[in-house]
């Protein structure tokens, strides 16, 4: 059996799988779906049914147990109760999605029936997902993928969404630029990544022979989905359900459920045709403000304006990212060279409308690269994560967040003083952090097998520093009192933190994830740059 190194871009409303053919990136097809619908749907007889199949199945069947945007809930660590059943749990519910998309032997579709065994595995993630360092989907995802679903061999690593697209942006235009014996484009690129949860954005070096540095990145997301594409489809439906009905809809029932599914299809399938409408009511918005755009679902309608109304916080939200980026590169002295819109939601016009205002580009600007297709754009995500993991596209990133230790020092007057000892830079390259980075202090004398240990944090290496002392995180495999240790962390290519304490020597270590630990110092929301400013 033929095995492949694969990416996948697990998105909140649809996920791709892309695999090397003949040297390309192409996406597998699950029957005849390469956008997969990220669905899920629980048979009573234990059948487990995912994508177009499960979300019929799901509105055909009132009382099936189903479950739909599972991603954005995978940070969370409670409140999630009153959206599952007492049997699942984002991440069960996660990985049976997986499982059946990627490994099901029993599942006809899955990738390892289609296709072969999975031998390498890039997955992308939300950029939020990392600039909040609270959050805890990264390590979530990374603990589901290795131990529930048994890959920990085969994972290389969990890349940014933003990044993934710039890897195959580098890969595709230099490949072109070879063909047609022209220069290789070098430059800023900046990623524009808008789905189903999270808008998301990358300012990215393309340099020398398909290298991508990540240079500034920033975003914008909700656990609620107020932001992004699934947002958007919600209000639709809801409008043109009160203006239909005259009462609000129930937005966990299964008619609610056909009608996103109705207005989905129907935008999506005629995206030219919309397209046209809406840039017809930009340009004159009180003549055509009361023309239906969308009809569906056997009478329900709603108009320009409507959608217009039902985007605002989405706009709202993508020039609040975008200011952010043009206060950066002002700052930096940086310009963005080419601006590349990926992920399903970018490919609505009010999306690169509102991109292209908040940057103040024209959509006939040499910077808006037009040479890429829809499907391209669409996939571009899924088709970078496959490149990475089959080497031909090196991402260069950084951890962004400075973490250490807190310990007392002794000062010249002879009083004890907590002093925060960094271990890992913000800023600093993955590559370096690969292996354990030790606290520049002197070795420690433990006289327990439990010792107290407190954890410092200063996210996005901006601002105070937070503090959290582990009294019962850390047990030492003492042989005996008189062995010495040295506290270390390292950080793994999905950018997830692990502390380190090394005996003296470095015959013996044990290792903590500090995923959990890191999430319980924070509140529950997103923390802005604007935010650690003094």
């Amino acid at each position: 059996m033929a095995s492949y190194k694969i990416g996948l871009d697990f998105g909140t409303t649809n996920s791709t799988i892309s695999y090397l053919e003949n040297g390309e990136p192409v996406a597998f097809k699950y029957g005849e779906q390469q956008s997969i619908p990220s669905f899920i749907a629980y048979e009573d007889d234990g059948y487990i049914d995912i994508g177009k199949a499960a979300r019929q199945a799901a509105a055909n069947d009132p009382q099936l147990e189903s479950y739909g945007n599972f991603k954005m809930d995978l940070p969370l660590t409670e409140n999630f109760a009153n959206n599952y059943s007492s049997q699942h749990t984002p991440i069960t519910v996660t990985t049976d999605y997986l499982r059946q998309l990627l490994l099901s032997p029993e599942n006809t579709y899955s990738f390892r029936r289609q296709q072969g065994k999975i031998e390498g595995l890039v997955v992308s993630v939300p950029e939020i997902w990392q600039r909040d360092i609270y959050n805890r989907g990264r390590e979530n995802l990374q603990t589901l993928i290795a131990q529930n679903l048994g890959l920990e061999k085969q994972l290389i690593q969990l890349v940014s969404e933003p990044v993934a697209a710039a890897a195959y942006y580098a890969w595709e235009t230099q490949r072109r630029h070879q063909r047609e014996n022209q220069e290789p484009f070098q430059g800023n690129l900046l990623v524009c990544d808008m789905g189903g949860g999270t808008f998301d954005v990358s300012l990215c070096r393309v340099y020398g022979d398909k290298k991508v540095e990540v240079l500034y990145f920033d975003g914008e997301g909700d656990r609620g989905l107020d932001s992004a594409g699934v947002a958007f489809d919600r209000r639709c439906v809801i409008q043109a359900y009160q203006q239909k009905n005259g009462t609000e809809p129930d937005l966990h029932s299964q008619e609610f459920m056909h009608l996103l599914q109705s207005f989905e299809t129907v935008k999506i399938e005629g995206h030219d045709r919309y397209t046209r409408k809406l840039k017809n009511y930009c340009k004159s918005p009180s003549d055509l403000a009361e023309a239906t755009l969308y009809s569906f679902s056997s009478g329900y309608t709603i108009t320009n304006e409507q959608v217009y109304q039902a985007f605002q916080p989405i706009a709202e939200g993508i020039c609040r990212v975008l200011e952010r980026v043009n206060q950066w590169m002002a700052k930096h002295q940086q310009e963005c060279d080419r601006i590349f819109l990926v992920g399903g939601f970018c490919q609505f016009y009010l999306v690169q409308k509102t991109i292209l205002d908040a940057l103040k580009i024209t959509e006939t600007d040499p910077r808006v690269d037009n040479d890429f297709n829809l499907i391209q754009s669409a996939f571009a995500i899924s088709y970078g994560a496959c490149l990475i993991a089959n080497g031909l596209v090196q991402p260069s990133e950084t951890y962004i967040h400075t973490i250490g230790i807190v310990v007392d020092i002794i000062t010249a007057s002879m009083e004890v003083e907590k002093t925060f000892i960094p271990i890992i830079e913000g800023g600093t390259n993955l590559d370096d952090l690969a292996s354990v980075c030790l606290a520049n202090i002197p070795p420690l004398e433990a006289f327990h097998d439990t010792p107290e240990v407190i954890l410092g944090v200063i996210p996005q290496s901006k601002g105070p520093i937070f503090k959290k002392v582990l009294p019962d995180t850390v047990k030492l495999p003492i042989s005996a009192t008189s062995e010495k240790w040295r506290v270390g962390m390292r950080v793994n290519r999905s950018q997830v933190a692990y502390l380190a304490i090394v005996s003296v020597g470095g015959k013996r270590k044990v290792e903590y994830e500090l995923g959990n630990i890191i999430a319980q110092m924070f509140p529950g929301f997103v923390m802005r740059e604007d935010e650690f400013i003094n």
